[in-house]
């Protein structure tokens, strides 16, 4: 009999699933088609492995404009000026805010700026690091968790994992940039400071990464919004910190 040959436990999905849960499961699975069932289990249709491609393409475009703070919106013919930069502007005020406060920081460290005035000279190096490192890890975060491929169980091991490679990646640079200020300054010191900040900035942006875009997901904010200006706001307000703390405790040595 047919009975005794069919299977019973089969994947399927109700009409009112959204359309990126669905790609998720057929991804996940490696299925080629997947049932479309009512509230009582009937049979309505089907879904293709070519109709989900189709959903995972607008999906995909959909999270790349949101994380450069945009919209597809902004793609149609139709849309005047003042709409497309109504749209923009939100995550755009983020990032002018992260910039004041940063110039706040530099300003409460001015006795510090103006007795040691060549820590001007990597400032942007720190911070730029920082927020690329970040953005690099919010990046692949907001990927895993828009395929499935990453979960709330995950994040622990996943945090764990960017710290080590935020510390492979920051002594790297730190040595190198630590190299170029002691020889371009003559002042191992600086060397050390420059150092010593770019390490703790690369690995705690790293972390910051992994923290913020978790954290937006659990709240129920799209990440792929959120995420990439906050992280690079957060990287440059403790790249700042960092950098002239560090600089702080050894300024001494700079001066003499």
């Amino acid at each position: 009999q047919l009975s005794d040959i069919m299977s019973t436990n089969v994947m399927r999905v109700r009409t009112d699933m959204d359309q990126e849960e669905v790609a998720d499961l057929v991804a996940k699975y490696n299925i080629l088609a997947i049932p479309v069932v009512d509230d009582q289990g009937k049979l309505l249709g089907l879904i293709t492995v070519d109709d989900v491609i189709d959903v995972m393409r607008d999906e995909a475009t959909e999270d790349i404009l949101r994380m450069a703070g945009t919209s597809e919106d902004e793609m149609l013919l139709g849309y005047k000026s003042l709409q497309i930069a109504r749209l923009r502007l939100p995550w755009l005020l983020t990032t002018l805010v992260g910039g004041v406060v940063t110039g706040t920081l530099m300003w409460w460290y001015k006795a510090t700026l103006e007795q040691a005035i060549m820590l001007i000279s990597f400032i942007p190096v720190i911070t730029g690091m920082g927020g690329n490192v970040g953005s690099q890890t919010s990046t692949i975060l907001v990927r895993g968790f828009a395929t499935g491929r990453v979960d709330f169980s995950m994040i622990r091991k996943i945090f764990l994992k960017e710290l080590r490679v935020g510390l492979i990646m920051g002594v790297v640079c730190g040595l190198t940039i630590a190299l170029v200020a002691t020889v371009w300054h003559q002042n191992a010191y600086f060397g050390v400071v420059v150092g010593i900040a770019m390490v703790t900035a690369i690995t705690v942006a790293a972390c910051m990464g992994v923290l913020v875009t978790a954290f937006f997901k659990k709240v129920g904010i799209d990440p792929a919004i959120a995420s990439s200006p906050i992280v690079q706001t957060v990287n440059d307000i403790t790249g700042i910190l960092i950098y002239f703390s560090t600089a702080t405790l050894f300024l001494p040595h700079l001066i003499s």
